[in-house]
């Protein structure tokens, strides 16, 4: 903490937001005043983990302890920035959660991303990623009954027809792109490529590529500045899966490699450049354990609506060189620059869960040394779907992977799976518009 005085009495920072990752990817914690902060001894209960979407709280006691104990919040120096939308004097911070003894929590989804990370650096590598994060921005909707709708741009003009890649565009959301890009600078998020895309309102941002857990801790902050970016200039903006009918629904694409660490070399390509049997039992690895993580890949039951999509999505494990329907591809590119892109991942992913299933798949791939399909060239799109279709079946699936448990931690799957099938019964429990339209008088 001592280190961290002189950067906030620069900046004349009265509080600290002091931010933690929850199961949905959302910001938990609390806000402090410098002293405090300076202090250090920031608690919470651990339970925070066991709250689900709609507001229930996990009651199995053999998972979550009754007495509702505290855990630490141990602020990230490198992630201290300033928050850029209060009175100037307001700073945020990521922060890992220890239990009091000072251990990192086996629950929260950092630990579980770093719990993966050092199984690699076991090996002597290190995983490199990059995201590409789809969303929509869309008219403000203050009442959730209400179906979404598309914007309207500088021109007034609310947008009801596709226009993929046109800079045009952009052009119309450009208070929100300007705001956005000012948020991002002062948060140190760094992304590249901005597109339309192939929804109405949908964008696409692309991140640099880096190391894991710092991509995450990015993507986890990017989310919320768009969001907050958004609001600011009037509009709304998603990363559900699949937020209105008849559009595309929403990725967040994931491109893995791994490098050495001692040399810093891509270790998916062998002297000469040419493809190696790691990355062919990390995309083997994928092809296996991929069904197991569908959970961390598709975390609420509109995340399956996005599969529904014959000719958008990969609904099966088939992989190819530089082939986009497929649900691993390998880009077409320099040998120091080869990588594996998983395109199952949504938008509404916890960035650390899902960097993190991933990569563990990859992994046991690796350690169990298995090898992949024959590369497919055809449209996979075509092919039979093989991944689950619904937040049941994948939790199934991950409860009998017992290879999935072990690796991402038995306590975290246990509090996880009790999450998000109450999410599940939730969602199954509510009638929707669709069944008041077409069977309330027919049935």
């Amino acid at each position: 903490m001592n280190d961290l005085q002189p950067w906030l009495a620069a900046r004349d920072i009265e509080s600290v937001e002091c931010l933690v990752p929850d199961f949905q990817g959302v910001s938990r914690g609390k806000i402090v005043t410098v002293d405090e902060f300076n202090a250090g001894n920031i608690r919470l209960p651990e339970s925070i983990f066991g709250q689900d979407a709609v507001g229930g709280w996990c009651e199995d006691y053999d998972i979550v302890d009754v007495t509702d104990v505290d855990m630490l919040l141990v602020p990230l120096a490198e992630t201290l920035v300033e928050q850029p939308w209060s009175n100037g004097r307001t700073a945020q911070c990521i922060c890992d959660c220890q239990t009091l003894e000072g251990a990192l929590l086996p629950m929260a989804p950092r630990t579980v991303l770093q719990n993966v990370i050092e199984n690699y650096r076991a090996l002597g590598l290190q995983p490199i990623v990059a995201q590409e994060a789809e969303f929509y921005l869309v008219s403000p909707n203050p009442d959730p009954k209400e179906p979404i709708r598309p914007p309207s741009g500088t021109n007034g003009r609310t947008h009801t027809v596709p226009r993929s890649y046109q800079t045009e565009v952009l052009g119309e959301f450009r208070p929100f792109l300007d705001r956005l890009k000012k948020y991002t600078d002062i948060q140190n998020v760094e992304t590249t490529t901005l597109v339309q895309e192939m929804g109405t309102g949908q964008l696409e941002v692309n991140f640099k590529h880096g190391d894991a857990l710092t991509h995450a801790d990015a993507a986890f902050l990017f989310k919320r500045l768009v969001r907050q970016a958004a609001y600011d200039e009037g509009l709304y903006a998603t990363f559900l899966a699949k937020p209105m009918t008849g559009e595309p629904g929403s990725a967040m694409h994931l491109h893995q490699s791994l490098i050495h660490v001692d040399s810093g070399a891509n270790a998916f390509v062998d002297r000469d450049g040419k493809p190696n049997d790691l990355l062919f039992a990390f995309i083997a690895g994928l092809q296996k354990y991929t069904p197991a993580m569908m959970p961390f890949l598709a975390p609420s039951p509109n995340s399956y609506r996005r599969f529904l999509d014959p000719d958008s999505c990969p609904t099966n494990t088939e992989w190819g060189y530089d082939n986009r329907t497929t649900a691993f591809r390998v880009p077409n590119a320099a040998p120091e620059a080869t990588r594996v892109e998983n395109r199952i991942p949504g938008a509404d992913t916890n960035p650390y869960l899902a960097i993190a299933a991933s990569l563990a798949s990859g992994y046991l791939g690796i350690e169990e040394k298995i090898k992949p399909t024959k590369p497919t060239d055809a449209s996979a799109w075509d092919l039979d779907p093989t991944l689950p279709r619904s937040m049941d079946s994948a939790l199934q699936g991950l409860l009998t992977s017992e290879p999935a448990r072990n690796l991402l931690g038995e306590h975290f799957v246990a509090l996880y799976n009790d999450v998000k099938r109450r999410e599940d019964e939730a969602f199954q429990r509510t009638v929707t518009a669709w069944e008041r339209e077409y069977l309330m008088l027919t049935a």
